[in-house]
């Protein structure tokens, strides 16, 4: 069963001597998404629209979707900033464009 996604994104991932990925991710690759409100670490797996590939340094868009996240759900809105991580770590950030559904 394919899960839907539950909003779209543009994210921005930060160049590699600014502490982000090292080598290019494809669709399907899963992050760490920690909202502003909180510091609850949510994981993201992310469908990029445009490309299949993306680089240190690009912008995107992609569909999101948050792995255990009912309780992030009813607190997300279009226009809410986000940091993208792994280990603990900022690879770089999204905006929220488009809920899909609540």
């Amino acid at each position: 069963m394919e899960k839907k996604p539950h909003f779209k994104a543009t994210l921005t991932y930060l160049a590699t001597e600014d502490g982000g990925i090292v080598t290019p991710v494809s669709s399907g690759f899963r992050t760490v998404i920690r909202f502003p409100y909180d510091n609850k670490d949510l994981i993201a797996n992310q469908t990029f629209l445009e490309t299949e590939l993306v680089f240190p340094g690009d912008t995107v868009v992609a569909d999101i979707i948050l792995l255990e996240a009912k309780e992030a759900l009813e607190k997300i809105y279009e226009g809410i900033d986000f940091d993208l991580l792994i280990n603990s770590n900022t690879i770089g950030s999204g905006v929220i464009t488009h809920i899909y559904r609540k």
